[in-house]
């Protein structure tokens, strides 16, 4: 299954990931959806850019394992993922990310992520098209500011090991 995430990342955004092979050849069920053509991936970004809010595409998906096209024209609240690693490219525009420290104003969002306002104590990072990056599981992560196109990105989801 990672795999299969990996090439859709690779075939979306370049970026090449390196990945064990642990459960790789497992079936993939009837619902899942293994393959997004570029005109898929064209049409999430207009999508997206269209979205009232920061609305997540998806593009592939099987189980647990999900890749989604997310454009963001202004910040969004600061998030931490406890059951999934995130991957991310960024495939368009500019911004500022801010990876660590302590969530501010904490809530509970589902039963493995939770938000808040902000974040005290991060490392901010400069990134554009181009830029890839990691965030594990546990780590508060937000996109604080946005160039003057806003900013896209493709998420790899991939359950903590």
């Amino acid at each position: 299954m990672r795999l299969l995430l990996a090439a859709a990342l690779y075939a979306v955004t370049g970026a090449a990931l390196a990945l064990p092979a642990a459960a790789q050849t497992a079936a993939a069920p009837a619902t899942a959806k293994l393959y997004a053509a570029p005109q898929e991936y064209d049409a999430a970004v207009a999508a997206g850019r269209a979205a009232a809010t920061m609305t997540p595409q998806m593009l592939v998906a099987n189980g647990p394992y999900r890749a989604q096209v997310e454009h963001r024209d202004k910040p969004t609240p600061a998030s931490l993922h406890e059951a999934t690693d995130e991957f991310i490219s960024v495939t368009g525009g500019s911004g500022t990310i801010v990876i660590g420290g302590t969530l501010k104003d904490q809530t509970r969002r589902n039963p493995t992520n939770l938000s808040g306002s902000g974040i005290e104590g991060g490392t901010p990072y400069t990134v554009a098209k181009g830029s890839y990056f990691l965030i594990p599981a546990g780590t508060p992560h937000y996109f604080a500011s946005m160039g003057p196109e806003g900013l896209t990105i493709v998420a790899l989801h991939v359950p903590k090991q």
